[in-house]
């Protein structure tokens, strides 16, 4: 199926449209730049593609514009180069001007309902296998309503679901063999299998039938295995079911059950996972950033919108993450510019070297007058009093002052541990030591921090790794 489409124009992403979850920000740059770097551009014709992950990435240069398609693995280039080639030439017609991308939002979004319906033309498929009387065709009925109903010889039928921006051509097996050779023809190709069975009345042996059919027939499938009828079972037989199988992703399900449908589409929204939406108050969220930049506290505006591109970058919402940059840029660059602006007053305030100190006049000193018989006198020489001092009370008063110098010397919060086993909650505590150092970051930013600093470590932890990560972060703020 196809789940994402990225354009680049001289090196830089200009357009994203997400279908479903595939590559996040960071890994589709590092893709693009290793793509970019490697083109042959002999073969500017030619589409190419390569296997990232769990993914394949088909693309193409024209011009000096580059397009990715990221597909799943069961794609191949025979599916996809009709429907990229269309991709770039509706492209071409729509943004002959690559200004009228930014500046028309109604043709951008033309061309993001025509690759809705590239989507469509791609008839990803989706087949329920499974023994007879399971409910397969009741399940078929729940997820199509039979709309836009054709057949398939005499062994299926295909009806359109559609899920969010996305739709799929279900597939119903019609014959009530559960050995027929046709099932392997029925199953090719699927880009997921639902494999549904009767939970209160089934046999191990045909079961394991068709969950060997799918790993042979269609191993690079995505995978749904969901029991039907649990209204007739209870929960220890549901137990049961699970260890007789070995199979730990379950789904019980009862076609009776007034939220089924729901329930249906949302297990196959997740395993698909389908592009998901952006919370409901994420305008609101950017308006407390683009709040806090205008009052000029640019450390926490930054905070902020970093942490708007990481639910952006769950969500693979690339326009905003692209955007939310821009804004980061902004910020930092004011950060910059009051940085220079301070460096600049502390350089005229320090002091100037004192100048060598000459005399303009010249000094005479006159000599003495003789003088005979000079009689000296010699003083008296009074006897020093004797001093006496208090030892104890001078030591109390030691002590004191030395209490006192020791209140005024600020206190972290990560001299009260001595260990870093002892420290309940490292996230907080590293929140907390920026902000006793005039800073902020959110704590899940802290723990992810931790996190990273913990693999590229590859050891535990220690209470000044804390100390250097906080100094890393102010140097960079």
């Amino acid at each position: 199926m196809l789940r994402q489409l990225h354009i680049y124009f001289k090196g830089k992403r200009i357009f994203s449209q997400t279908f479903a979850q595939a590559l996040d920000d960071i890994e589709i740059e590092n893709v693009a730049n290793i793509f970019l770097k490697n083109i042959n551009l002999p073969n500017m014709d030619k589409i190419s593609s390569r296997r990232i992950s769990e993914h394949k990435v088909f693309y193409k240069n024209v011009q000096n514009f580059y397009f990715f398609m990221v597909t799943d693995l069961i794609d191949t280039i025979d599916d996809i180069e009709i429907i990229l080639n269309k991709a770039i030439k509706k492209f071409e017609i729509l943004f002959h001007n690559i200004d009228i991308l930014n500046d028309s939002l109604k043709k951008r979004q033309e061309y993001i309902n025509y690759l809705i319906g590239l989507q469509t033309e791609l008839h990803c498929k989706i087949s329920i296998i499974g023994p007879s009387n399971a409910g397969k065709s009741g399940f078929y009925a729940l997820l199509t309503n039979q709309t836009q109903e054709r057949r398939i010889m005499n062994f299926a039928k295909v009806s359109l679901f559609e899920i969010y921006d996305s739709k799929f051509d279900v597939w119903d097996f019609q014959l009530k063999d559960n050995f027929s050779l046709l099932w392997s023809k029925f199953i090719s190709g699927s880009d997921l299998v639902i494999f549904l069975f009767n939970a209160s009345n089934y046999n191990l042996n045909v079961l394991d039938y068709f969950l060997t059919l799918k790993k042979k027939e269609s191993p690079l499938s995505k995978f749904i295995i969901i029991a039907n009828k649990t209204d007739l079972i209870s929960e220890d037989e549901k137990r049961r079911i699970k260890n007789e199988l070995n199979l730990i992703n379950i789904h019980f399900l009862s076609l009776f059950d007034l939220k089924v449908k729901e329930e249906a589409k949302k297990i196959i929204g997740n395993v698909l996972l389908l592009k998901k939406s952006l919370p409901t108050n994420f305008n609101e969220l950017i308006k407390q950033a683009e709040s806090l930049a205008k009052q000029r506290n640019h450390v926490k505006a930054l905070v902020k919108y970093k942490e708007l591109i990481e639910i952006a970058n769950t969500c693979q919402c690339f326009d905003q993450i692209d955007i939310l940059k821009n804004k980061i840029e902004e910020v930092n660059k004011k950060i910059r510019e009051k940085s220079d602006i301070r460096k600049k007053i502390e350089r005229k305030m320090k002091f100037a070297p004192p100048k060598k100190i000459t005399f303009n006049k010249e000094v005479k000193v006159k000599s003495l007058p003789k003088v005979q018989n000079l009689q000296k006198t010699i003083p008296k020489i009074e006897q020093p009093k004797t001093i006496s001092m208090d030892i104890k009370q001078k030591k109390n008063d030691i002590k004191t002052e030395k209490i006192i110098d020791t209140k005024e010397i600020r206190q972290y919060p990560e001299e009260k541990y001595k260990n870093f086993e002892e420290i309940p909650d490292k996230g907080l505590l590293l929140q907390k030591m920026i902000q006793s150092r005039g800073s902020s970051l959110s704590i899940n930013l802290c723990n992810k921090f931790l996190q990273e600093m913990k693999t590229s470590l590859n050891r535990q932890l220690t209470i000044e790794d804390l100390k250097t990560a906080v100094n890393i972060f102010l140097r960079h703020e």
